[in-house]
């Protein structure tokens, strides 16, 4: 049997550590070990991971001296795992009772899949199903659709270079799964509801242009191998532009041709 190491950083989410915890605890797949990261928090994650850490066998704490940001602290931990599957969970969330037992059997039986996740639901400030369409590469170039959550093999996150330690913002996830297509790896979705990501005020996330740019070099050649990306960047803009060029011209054309009949009258009246 497998063994799966659970990552868990924490920056000042020590409210919900218990929860989220918790539900890696009542997990039906039994080798396991817990990971946690307090990444210089000020509220009382230490104090909740030091419980843990006298109560469990399988407990590893990291408690950071400085603040290293989710990639860095997440790196860390894997570095420390003896788990040959990794499954990143964030402080706030909570996965269900069978998520790691079916996300396990996936791996064990497709070596050519190496990105396992499934459905989920937000719970928190929102309810509902969290609808994230089914995985296409080329969509998936242009927004992420798989949330951190997802089970990987250990060997796989060495090759893919690991979490990108220069990402501060909220898609070194994203980046992490192109490194893992990069390789060819493919992902899996459980067609279950195993997953649920608390909504709440500060998990905004953000892509700006120059992330995207940075993101778009960095994985150029699987960009670059999507005939249908290049496609949409250099003819479905080129053709909204069109239109719209078009649009306005028919418009620029009719105010010119008022504006001159307008002209023309002035001129005969003072004739």
């Amino acid at each position: 049997m497998k063994k799966v190491s659970v990552i868990i950083p924490c920056y000042n989410q020590g409210i919900f550590l218990d929860e989220s915890i918790n539900s890696v605890l009542k997990q039906t797949y039994k080798n396991i070990e817990i990971i946690l990261v307090n990444d210089c928090s000020y509220d009382n994650t230490k104090e909740i991971a030091e419980k843990y850490l006298s109560e469990l066998e399988n407990f590893i704490f990291i408690n950071n001296e400085q603040n290293l940001g989710v990639a860095s602290s997440r790196n860390l931990a894997i570095e420390k795992s003896s788990g040959d599957y990794i499954l990143p969970l964030d402080a706030d969330d909570i996965i269900e009772p069978t998520y790691i037992e079916k996300a396990v059997k996936i791996l064990d039986s497709d070596k050519s899949i190496g990105i396992v996740y499934c459905k989920a639901r937000f719970f928190g400030k929102k309810s509902g199903e969290w609808k994230l369409p089914d995985f296409n590469i080329d969509d998936f170039l242009i927004t992420n659709s798989i949330f951190c959550t997802a089970l990987f093999r250990k060997d796989d996150w060495e090759k893919a270079g690991k979490y990108d330690d220069s990402m501060k913002t909220d898609v070194e996830d994203w980046d992490f799964w192109l490194s893992m297509l990069d390789l060819g790896i493919k992902p899996y979705r459980i067609p279950e509801f195993l997953f649920n990501y608390r909504k709440h005020k500060s998990n905004k996330r953000i892509q700006s242009l120059p992330i995207r740019r940075y993101i778009f070099n960095k994985h150029l050649n699987l960009y670059l191998s999507r005939d249908s990306i290049i496609q949409k960047i250099f003819f479905n803009e080129n053709k909204n532009f069109l239109e719209k060029y078009r649009k306005y011209k028919k418009l620029f054309n009719y105010l010119l041709y008022i504006n001159i009949i307008l002209i023309f009258i002035i001129l005969l009246n003072i004739l």
